[in-house]
């Protein structure tokens, strides 16, 4: 996957989408879900996604609450480094509802994750909008949150990383589960970083543009 390198956030939407097309766990349709992920140097990414869903459910409304039991997109990131300033194998994870509600946290494996701080969580500027036929999110991943997270990443152009990104509900009533790159599992989990995806900044060595 390339990450393309914008100027700003108002590019966001101009560089190529990704699709979250992977049925998963018996799954046999989820609605048409996409999103763009860029880098703008200096600052950090920015994350749109979209989901072609009529009347979403959303019934919860707080940062942090589990949105996952409602109609929801994710996406998880892990990046590399030397020594973790908060610990090692570090991935994030992003879990967004179409009101707008954020689980957001971090850690080794799907237990004992912890939350980000509240300075943290009102830096990722996370919005979600509901427009007829679709919903959408957005999200912002400064670099400092992570350089607090991982220790001095040095992100730019060339540098990778490893992602996924989900479509979910855990409501009996319309139970989906869908990724962008595959999972070959058969316990229903997308905290498994083995199956995220690689990703490179696009412009550096082995990156393009």
């Amino acid at each position: 996957m390339i990450v393309e390198v914008i100027k700003s956030k108002k590019e966001l939407e101009g560089v190529k989408p990704f699709f979250v097309e992977h049925l998963l766990w018996g799954t046999e349709f989820i609605p048409r879900t996409y999103g763009y992920l860029g880098f703008v140097l200096g600052e950090g990414f920015y994350l749109k996604m979209v989901c072609e869903e009529d009347e979403p459910l959303r019934t919860y409304e707080n940062v942090l609450d589990p949105v996952y039991k409602d109609s929801a997109m994710e996406a998880f990131f892990q990046f590399e480094h030397e020594k973790g300033a908060r610990g090692s194998a570090i991935y994030l994870n992003f879990e967004v509802n179409a009101n707008g509600a954020l689980l957001a946290e971090y850690g080794g494996g799907r237990t004992s994750r912890t939350h980000f701080t509240k300075e943290e969580l009102e830096a990722f500027e996370c919005s979600a909008a509901v427009e007829e036929g679709r919903w959408s999110f957005r999200i912002h991943i400064p670099l400092w949150v992570l350089d607090e997270i991982y220790g001095p990443l040095n992100m730019g152009r060339g540098s990778r990383f490893t992602c996924n990104f989900y479509k979910i509900s855990e409501a009996k009533e319309i139970e989906h589960y869908a990724s962008c790159f595959p999972i070959h599992s058969e316990i229903p989990s997308f905290h498994m970083p083995e199956y995220f995806g690689e990703a490179v900044i696009a412009g550096g060595e082995g990156g393009q543009g």
